[in-house]
């Protein structure tokens, strides 16, 4: 959360790995194979840059906002919007499945298995209905959904088994 007098925003961030970053390291080599400086230079700048790529959301619950952006060491890209009004935040389960006939460009489960993850969601009003906050393991989805109740002043749904309750 960040803080200023009378003040308190929820944030959160977390790295991203992007594949381009890979790709810009190989192009940097290649350049350097032909003797070609200042195309190495550059792709090798932007690698850099791309390895230290962060996303996450900032919400200004007194200024009624939030921002969803890509973070490239201290360039944010993302823009403020309007905040419909919150109702609540739930914390649910979900599945992800391996389908052979999808092609997917991240890692997933074996074929014919699945795994699970908690996603943390802000339930506003209006036509939007939610805005997704975070996704990872249910202890960390947990704390985040309770970090962000508090903050908010919300009450926490807990959606991750069969038996919904409330948590906060």
């Amino acid at each position: 959360m960040v803080q200023s007098p009378g003040h308190i925003m929820y944030n959160y961030e977390r790295y991203n790995f992007r594949v381009i970053t890979l790709g810009l390291g190989l192009m940097a080599f290649m350049f350097l194979m032909y003797d070609k400086y200042i195309g190495a230079i550059i792709s090798l700048v932007m690698a850099i840059l791309a390895t230290f790529s962060f996303e996450g959301i900032t919400i200004d619950p007194q200024g009624q906002r939030y921002k969803k952006y890509d973070r490239f060491f201290r360039l944010n890209i993302g823009r403020w919007e309007k905040l419909p009004k919150p109702s609540y935040v739930t914390l649910v389960r979900i599945n992800l499945n391996n389908q052979k006939n999808m092609a997917s460009p991240i890692v997933a489960p074996q074929a014919g298995k699945s795994t699970r993850a908690f996603k943390v969601n802000l339930i506003v009003e209006g036509d939007k209905r939610f805005i997704p906050i975070c996704r990872g393991s249910l202890e960390k989805m947990t704390e985040e959904a309770l970090k962000l109740g508090k903050a908010m002043d919300l009450r926490v749904l807990d959606y991750t088994t069969h038996d919904k309750k409330w948590i906060l």
